[in-house]
């Protein structure tokens, strides 16, 4: 493994389908459930994409391809939902992420349409929504977001989400550019819970080499976070893919997210590749209950987990094998829809005894995997 220091600035018909399923799997040797199938009736998703734990224990789901929010009790049943496809509220364009807070409000990131964040109460009711910061009103986006872009470049909507311990919302964005260019930044908004500016984490700035997406972002009870990074405009044998963990306390920045990369003390973890410790698309991050980290890792198909230094501890997902080598597209690295296996995972979430949820994204179901 390659650890550096440095500084740097939803009884559902799920359960029905999958038949409560229940299987060895992994390294771990863990009992493994699963629920869902396609579908857009209750409990079953289309892409299921993030997922977050409610202060009671429930799961809420953001069935992506549906455009819309389930809950489900830990066992699977389907509880509730709300949303539909718009850019009205409570509307989505292009769902994304999801995190919760303490008293149980409900953050929702869209990356299309309006490009906006939305805060719903613990029903599902919706509060208000904002768009990145500085946005004044027009109905040309790109306009909108003029004291974010520069020349040729537009603002990819918010993706990762996660709430601090403080209740500070820590949200990613990224910067695209015109097709000529590379990604100017990705950047992480820091800001109250009713969206007010608190500051702004400047992550990358375009070395020419390398820029890295943010995919995944967690942070949690320490205040502690974790990224996952993607070089997203490399190719794969000369690109990257990473976790940087949040070791320090960082300086935040004014409010606007074109400046100096801020200071902060950071472990760098894991690279491009198919080991135990490497990877090739991590997109869900999540932190355990002694922080531990735990990565969906979508061009692997396979959940890894880590102890809080960064060192792998267990895996789950069918091995790769002689089918991964260097260079591969992502889509071509073995998948799976046994019970145990994945196909393209997106989402993670872990609860405070260890149960580990994780939104197969191409099979189109939840898996929950109970650690001994």
């Amino acid at each position: 493994m390659r650890l550096t220091r440095r500084m740097l600035g939803h009884v559902g018909a799920g359960l029905a389908a999958m038949g409560a399923t229940r299987a060895e799997a992994g390294s771990s040797a863990a009992p493994v459930i699963a629920w869902g199938s396609p579908g857009r009736g209750d409990g079953q998703f289309n892409e299921p994409r993030s997922l977050a734990i409610e202060p009671g224990g429930s799961l809420l789901v953001v069935d992506s391809g549906n455009e819309r929010i389930q809950r489900f009790s830990r066992e699977g049943i389907f509880l509730s939902s709300w949303g539909r496809p718009g850019s009205g509220p409570g509307e989505f364009t292009y769902v994304s992420g999801i995190a919760v807070d303490a008293t149980g409000d409900v953050y929702v990131t869209e990356t299309g349409g309006a490009k906006r964040v939305q805060r719903f109460s613990p029903s599902g009711r919706f509060r208000e929504a904002w768009a990145a910061p500085g946005i004044t009103r027009g109905t040309d986006f790109e306009k909108e977001v003029a004291p974010f872009v520069t020349a040729g470049m537009v603002l990819q909507g918010p993706r990762a989400i996660a709430v601090g311990p403080d209740g500070t919302i820590y949200t990613a964005w990224t910067h695209l550019s015109n097709g000529l260019i590379r990604v100017l930044s990705s950047w992480i908004c820091c800001q109250a819970p009713d969206g007010a500016v608190t500051g702004v984490i400047d992550k990358i700035a375009s070395d020419g080499v390398h820029v890295y997406e943010i995919a995944g972002l967690a942070v949690d009870r320490t205040g502690r976070m974790v990224i996952a990074e993607t070089d997203r405009y490399a190719m794969e044998d000369a690109g990257d893919s990473r976790l940087e963990i949040v070791v320090g306390g960082f300086e935040l920045q004014a409010p606007n997210p074109i400046g100096p990369i801020s200071t902060y003390a950071s472990l760098i973890v894991g690279r491009l590749g198919t080991g135990s410790d490497e990877f090739r698309r991590p997109a869900g991050v999540a932190f355990g209950r002694d922080g531990e980290i735990y990565v969906a890792d979508a061009g692997l198909n396979r959940v890894q987990k880590l102890d809080p230094d960064g060192r792998p501890v267990a895996s789950w997902g069918r091995p790769c094998g002689v089918s991964c080598v260097p260079g591969m597209d992502a889509f071509e690295v073995t998948a799976g829809n046994g019970i145990g296996e994945f196909s393209d995972p997106h989402g993670i979430a872990v609860d405070d005894d260890g149960t580990i949820f994780v939104a197969d994204t191409g099979n189109h179901r939840i898996v929950r995997i109970d650690q001994d």
